[in-house]
Parts: structure tokens; C-alpha cells; sequence
């Protein structure tokens, strides 16, 4: 069975366009969908499509798409979904691009689509490991959160409790921390600048 699926990102947006080129490409059924590709948002049709205990695709089925986009953002969504349809004996076409993995070219392109996603993970840990070591030979702090507050609402905290007959926890209102907070930062600061807290 040729099962196509049909997505547009947004409720206001057309479906017709692809659901009529599925059919013509000879699509038994088509799975309509309106959602985000995005990596992380909901896609209940797709999910319940692909999920191999659904039994919606099955060995010698097909999973057909208009356009590559429409099946996510990402090599790696790319990459993952094709080995996983590949291990369960289902095709995947993309109108679009002229690719179809039942076939010998598809499986050609499969493999190379698949080198590249591996190659883009690995050069992404390798430049980060490079920066985390870049910036562990300037000194400089790698890990850890972001401070939450910035050096200006301290300055400023320190500057009402000193100009100002505000009580502490008036300043700290003021400059958006917490009295306890306020009190250790601006304690770090006048210890980093070495005077008296």
C-alpha cells in the first residue's frame, strides 16, 4: 500500500495542492495534517503514521511526501525516520526530489543523506569541544548556568541601599531580587573589589 501524508504548518493553510498530487502519484490513502515541523511540536497524525505498533505501515508498504520538508526540519529527524522505516521494510518517496527508496538510486541517496547527518554530528562535537577547549586555555569559566542577575542590578542595589533611606526590602524589589540574593551579591562584590561588606 502507497500511503501519502499531507502537512501545512498552520490552520489557515491549504492542504488541497498536495493531498491532489499524493493521488496522482497513485497514493491508496492520504493522512492529512496542520502542525509545525518543528523538532518537539505535536504531530498526532504523524505519529500515530508512523508509529510501527499502529500498524498503518506495514513491510512492502510506502510512506510518500510532496516535498522533504514536510517530513521534518532536520537531517537527524530525516536520518532517524529513514532507518527506522528501512529496518520495518517500509519505502519512502519524495515527490519532489525524484527519491524513492525501494529503489536502488533511493537507497543510494538514503546512504549518503544518512553519511552527511553523521558527518554535521560530528563536526558539531568537534567544534564544540574545540570552543570549550579555547575557552579553557583563555581562563575563561566553561559550564554552568548564567548568572541570573547582571552586574547593573547590583551596582544599582548597592547604590539605592547606600543614597537612599529605601528599606532592603524595598531595594530589592526595586532591582528585581530576592533580600537574600541581593545581600550575597552585593557581599561577592565588595569582596571581589576587596572592601569591607
Amino acid at each position: 500500500m502507497d500511503v501519502g501524508y499531507a502537512r501545512v504548518s498552520s490552520a489557515d493553510q491549504d492542504l488541497r495542492r498536495q493531498v491532489d498530487e499524493l493521488t496522482a502519484a497513485g497514493c491508496d490513502r492520504v493522512v492529512t495534517e496542520k502542525g509545525s515541523g518543528k523538532a518537539g511540536a505535536r504531530r498526532p497524525a504523524w505519529e500515530a503514521l508512523t508509529d510501527a505498533a499502529s500498524g498503518q505501515l506495514r513491510d512492502g508498504d510506502r510512506l510518500t511526501v510532496v516535498e522533504l520538508s514536510r517530513l521534518g526540519r532536520s537531517t537527524t529527524q530525516l536520518t532517524a525516520l529513514l532507518s527506522d522505516l528501512t529496518d520495518r521494510g517500509v519505502g519512502l518517496r519524495i515527490l519532489d526530489l525524484g527519491v524513492d527508496t525501494t529503489t536502488p538510486a533511493g537507497q543510494l541517496i538514503y546512504t549518503v543523506v544518512a553519511a552527511v547527518a553523521q558527518m554535521e554530528r560530528d563536526l558539531i562535537v568537534e567544534r564544540t569541544r574545540s570552543a570549550l577547549d579555547a575557552k579553557r586555555r583563555r581562563g575563561e569559566k566553561v559550564g554552568g548556568r548564567k548568572p541570573v542577575h547582571t552586574p547593573e542590578q547590583v551596582l544599582r542595589a548597592i547604590a539605592l541601599m547606600e543614597t537612599t533611606d529605601m528599606t532592603s526590602a524595598e531595594v530589592a524589589r526595586a532591582t528585581g531580587m530576592s533580600r537574600s540574593r541581593m545581600y550575597a551579591l552585593i557581599a561577592r562584590r565588595k569582596a571581589e573589589q576587596g572592601s569591607p561588606a
